[in-house]
């Protein structure tokens, strides 16, 4: 399975590889991504990192990161206002965050609005799906944003996502921009897009796009894991982890207590 899934990551880097550099360099977006944030080769080499550009980890108090966030939006520079939204990505789940984020999907630079589309699919963000979805039905929506709103929306996985994406399918014929939506929809694990997948598996001109047609229905039937499943699971690991730890921790102090009352067995 983890084989399979390394291999469906390494198709979708040559799909979104093979997207045009002029379609950021139209709207001021460095390739790849926002912020001047770049992989090898100028690029980003899939779809997680086009999603996750930035810091790995937090180096400042979430109270920190958020006044911070606060004085960059409002900042006349849009590379700023990039820069301040950057610095919600990891600040624990907070009203606060989410307000700024929200406020960034609105902002008139599409470097700031690709910036919050990101950091808002990384987070997870459910609330964020209905205005994202809304933002993809519009044909004023440039095509990189719409390309970043569709990962966005894999990323967090919620079903309400599906439609649109699939709408987004339908009108599309970029190879690239085909891929990243079957791959989301995929993550998604909706089985309202089976039949879209099942006609792009069939007819679509990409081996590439069929292919990961192919695995999408299979994550959809449970057949393969998703990266957002795994992810799920992963959180589900780390809740019942303290609680395993503490049982841990009672057998000790019980193992010392009665070594204490009937003395410890000799070697």
């Amino acid at each position: 399975m983890l084989h399979r899934c390394r291999f469906v990551l390494t198709i979708l880097t040559v799909g979104l590889l093979l997207m045009s550099r002029s379609a950021y360099a139209q709207y001021g977006v460095p390739a790849g991504g926002t912020g001047g944030y770049h992989g090898p080769g100028g690029t980003f080499s899939s779809l997680e990192q086009m999603q996750k550009a930035g810091p790995d980890r937090k180096a400042k108090s979430d109270p920190d990161l958020i006044k911070e966030a606060k004085r960059k939006i409002t900042d006349a520079d849009p590379r700023v206002r990039v820069e301040g939204l950057e610095k919600l990505r990891y600040v624990s789940d907070s009203a606060e965050a989410n307000e700024l984020l929200f406020r960034g999907l609105n902002d008139s630079d599409v470097r700031v609005r690709i910036k919050a589309i990101d950091v808002l699919g990384a987070r997870g963000t459910n609330d964020a799906v209905p205005p994202m979805s809304q933002d993809l039905f519009l044909r004023e929506t440039p095509a990189i944003e719409k390309l970043h709103l569709v990962a966005a929306l894999g990323r967090v996985g919620d079903a309400r996502g599906t439609l649109p994406i699939v709408e987004y399918l339908d009108e599309t014929d970029e190879t690239s921009s085909r891929g990243t939506a079957v791959f989301a929809l995929g993550e998604i694990g909706d089985p309202r897009a089976n039949d879209s997948l099942i006609k792009i598996v069939r007819s679509d001109k990409s081996a590439m796009v069929r292919k990961l047609a192919e695995e999408a229905i299979e994550k959809i039937d449970g057949e393969l894991p998703s990266r957002h499943s795994e992810e799920l699971a992963e959180e589900k690991s780390k809740e019942i982890q303290p609680t395993d730890e503490k049982l841990t921790k009672m057998r000790q102090n019980d193992y010392e207590l009665q070594a204490e009352k009937y003395g410890r067995g000799t070697q």
